[in-house]
C-alpha cells in the first residue's frame, strides 16, 4: 500500500477473510465486481528469466502465446520460485513492487476495463485501481498472451 501511496495513486483496499480470494469468482463476489475485472498475476520462468503476466479473470494465460511473443519457452513457476523472485507468496503476488527486476506483461484483454481489482501483496488483500495506473506502475508491456477460460 505504501508503494501506491508514495506514487499518489488512488486505490481501494479490500481485506478479505478466510478463502474469499481463493478463486476469481469468490474474490469478485467479495468486492462486488464482475469476475472478468479480477487481475490474475501469474509468474512464469525460463532458465534465469522470469515474467509476471497480468491476465483478466475470464481469461487464462496461453503459455505457447507467451513463449512465442517473448522468444523463449516459459513454464509456470513453482511456489518457491514465486516467493524467491517476487518476495510474495503464490496467490498474493501484486502486479508491481517485486523483489527482483522481473518483466511484467499485461494481456491486451485488460485494456477493456477502466478499473481492475488485483492482489494487494497477500492472499487476503485486494486493491481496486485504474487500469492506466496498473500498467504504468507495473511497467507492463501489453501483448496478446491469453485465451478465454474454459467454462
Amino acid at each position: 500500500m505504501e508503494f501506491l501511496k508514495q506514487r499518489g495513486v488512488e486505490f481501494t483496499l479490500y481485506r478479505l477473510k478466510g478463502d474469499e480470494a481463493a478463486t476469481v469468482e469468490s474474490a469478485a463476489r467479495s468486492v462486488g465486481c464482475d469476475p472478468s475485472m479480477i487481475v490474475k498475476n501469474v509468474v512464469f520462468v525460463a532458465g534465469e528469466s522470469a515474467v509476471v503476466v497480468l491476465c483478466s479473470g475470464d481469461r487464462s494465460v496461453d503459455r505457447s502465446k507467451l513463449s512465442e511473443a517473448l522468444g523463449t519457452n516459459f513454464r509456470l513457476a513453482s511456489r518457491e520460485e514465486v516467493h524467491r523472485l517476487t518476495g510474495y507468496v503464490a496467490g498474493g503476488v501484486p502486479p508491481f513492487n517485486h523483489r527482483a527486476n522481473i518483466r511484467v506483461i499485461a494481456d491486451r484483454g485488460l485494456l477493456r476495463f477502466e478499473e481492475v481489482v488485483t492482489s494487494g501483496g497477500s492472499t487476503d488483500t485486494l486493491i481496486r485501481l485504474r487500469t492506466d495506473d496498473l500498467l504504468r506502475l507495473s511497467g507492463a508491456k501489453v501483448l496478446e498472451v491469453a485465451r478465454p477460460s474454459k467454462a
